[in-house]
């Protein structure tokens, strides 16, 4: 395993750590009329990517996008497909119609984020208060082979079971943490099988619509999740990685 498939493996194991194992990911058929109408309620914090679309034009993010609803990465990876704007070693920002993948939130938007065609995001979710359940809309996954799974705490939701997706197709997910939480991890990774741990390439997908539901201050404290030995070794076998790739770099210097 390479030291990039190693850190991403790490993110992923993060993801199943940071909210204490009570996630529930729930994927279900997106309908527009009724996701719009719900998105932007009062206690809800949003992003459609429209203000950072506007913004930052359309292209690749560089090596994170912060936005309202926390921090996007991609998994790693380097997409190849016909879809890829850029490197393809970074997430983008795209507006129209790309290759199936399209903005759904809001009615007559442009702007949503795209894998482009890495190995899928890495995405840590924080809005400076307290929450309980984050919704968003993925568009056009797992419709050129790849098994793109969700994971948030001990969940994992994988949107396909059988074959592949039809082109543009677009889900809803919801994950519920089952109590009020100040962040979380959550990984959205594409792999080459059903449960597996390989990760596949060129399998495009879109977020868009995110609407994270906010906990009033005072309802209820979030108590500090300890990680466990799993997590620690693994971070400790990322530093002795980084470590001996340095070493190797400064015993061929002169």
């Amino acid at each position: 395993m390479t030291i990039q498939e190693l850190a991403s493996a790490a993110a992923i194991l993060l993801a199943t750590t940071s909210v204490g194992g009570a996630a529930t990911i729930t994927v279900s058929t997106f309908d527009a009329a009724t996701y719009n109408g719900a998105f932007g309620i009062t206690d809800n914090i949003g992003e459609d990517f429209e203000a950072l679309g506007q913004s930052r034009g359309e292209g690749e993010v560089g090596a994170s996008l912060a936005t309202s609803v926390g921090t996007f990465t991609s998994l790693g990876g380097t997409g190849t497909g016909g879809s890829v704007i850029g490197t393809g070693t970074q997430l983008a920002l795209r507006d129209g119609t790309v290759f199936g993948r399209q903005n759904v939130v809001p009615l007559g938007g442009s702007w949503f984020l795209d894998s482009n065609d890495t190995w899928g995001i890495s995405w840590s979710l924080n809005t400076g208060t307290l929450f309980d359940r984050v919704s968003f809309v993925i568009n056009d996954a797992s419709d050129v082979g790849a098994f793109l799974r969700i994971t948030a705490g001990n969940d994992t939701k994988e949107l396909r079971t059988g074959g592949r997706l039809p082109n543009g197709n677009a889900r809803t997910v919801e994950i519920d943490f089952g109590q009020a939480v100040s962040s979380a991890e959550i990984t959205l990774g594409n792999f080459f099988t059903s449960g597996g741990d390989r990760f596949r390439l060129n399998d495009g997908f879109s977020i868009d619509g995110i609407a994270v539901a906010s906990v009033p201050d005072g309802n209820e404290d979030p108590a500090p999740v300890p990680l466990p030995a799993s997590v620690l070794l693994l971070g400790a076998a990322l530093g002795g990685l980084g470590w001996a790739g340095r070493h190797r770099v400064t015993s061929r210097k002169p």
